[in-house]
């Protein structure tokens, strides 16, 4: 019913008020209405919900343990209210990362990987002739919630009060030890599939990244920084 509802707005009104949301609730809103609002069957075998906030390893936990099953970009407080007994029931968790790594992880696998899924984010960062003028010139606290990557963290793992509700979160500058702890948790043993894999930013920030760009990205990342305690 509600399905039918939605349909009968005009496309150009539906498109302004999803434009009006942030990427996240945007893809609860899509999801919610396209009547194909279906609990992983993967997730039901682990009795687990997997949280997978963009750039934090998250492919690769996935396909580690749930194999080709898609898992999605969907919040935590998207399976409190479709699927509430099992939200209740099942572990959950998810994997973080310093945002500044995050950050500089997302531009560069956009800018290297135009996959036709993310031809509009390619666009968005080829526009600048660099990191530090994509951070200048983009990133602002009233942007970040319009595109997944770099969406702040916290909005995939808050719960409907907004406090993070999850059981476990893995880091992914902990990946190996985290994976295997988490393996532990779900009574499980599986070797960690790499993928996705860049070079790691963290030992190349001072080169690419100016103090400018660090400061602006703490700023517009500051909930991100207290929350999952990154220094």
């Amino acid at each position: 019913m509600n399905h039918l509802l939605w349909k009968l707005f005009p496309k150009a009104q539906r498109e302004f008020l999803l434009e009006r949301l942030s990427v996240v609730d945007r893809q609860v809103v899509n999801k919610t209405l396209s009547r194909k609002a279906r609990f992983p069957e993967a997730f039901d075998h682990f009795e687990c919900i997997f949280i997978h906030v963009p750039k934090c390893a998250g492919s690769s936990v996935a396909m580690s343990i749930f194999g080709d099953t898609p898992t999605g970009h969907l919040p935590l407080y998207w399976y409190e209210k479709q699927f509430k007994e099992r939200y209740e029931q099942y572990f959950k968790f998810g994997f973080v990362r310093d945002p500044l790594h995050r950050a500089l992880s997302a531009y560069h696998y956009l800018l290297q990987n135009p996959q036709p899924r993310d031809r509009a984010a390619f666009e968005l960062v080829s526009r600048y002739s660099g990191f530090d003028t994509f951070i200048n010139g983009w990133l602002h606290a009233e942007n970040i919630s319009k595109q997944i990557h770099f969406a702040p963290q916290y909005h995939f793992l808050q719960n409907t009060m907004g406090h993070i509700a999850v059981d476990f979160i893995g880091r992914q500058e902990h990946l190996e030890s985290d994976f295997t702890a988490l393996c532990e948790r779900l009574g499980i043993s599986v070797p960690l599939r790499h993928l996705n894999r860049s070079s790691d930013p963290r030992h190349q920030t001072s080169e690419l990244c100016s103090v400018a760009s660090r400061k602006r990205i703490r700023e517009v990342y500051a909930r991100d920084y207290e929350l999952f305690s990154y220094d």
